[in-house]
């Protein structure tokens, strides 16, 4: 039986190649770990705002219910405005 003599530089072959995937794996999983605490950030900043237009949505709110109330008592003083004028008008000059 005769032994090939290309089997060493064969086995180096494959650890090579197989040395060369475990570093592809690193430089894979530490791209992951990047990307996933961008992902873990970008989310937290969504949260951050989505809490922020929460709070102006509520600001909101209350600014229009404020000038609804005010545009009521406008309404309501307008209509005793009128109410003065017609009897003033009523009143006229004295003769």
């Amino acid at each position: 039986m005769t032994v090939d003599p290309d089997i060493p530089r064969r086995v180096a072959q494959v650890r090579h190649d197989i040395d060369d995937l475990y570093a592809l794996q690193t430089t894979a999983n530490n791209a992951l770990n990047t990307l996933t605490g961008q992902q873990r950030r970008l989310a937290n900043r969504v949260d951050e705002v989505q809490q922020t237009l929460d709070l102006h949505g509520g600001r909101l709110d209350r600014i229009q219910d404020n000038q609804r109330r005010q545009s009521e008592q406008l309404a309501e003083l307008s209509d005793q405005l009128a109410e003065v004028l017609k009897v003033l008008r009523g009143l006229g000059p004295s003769d």
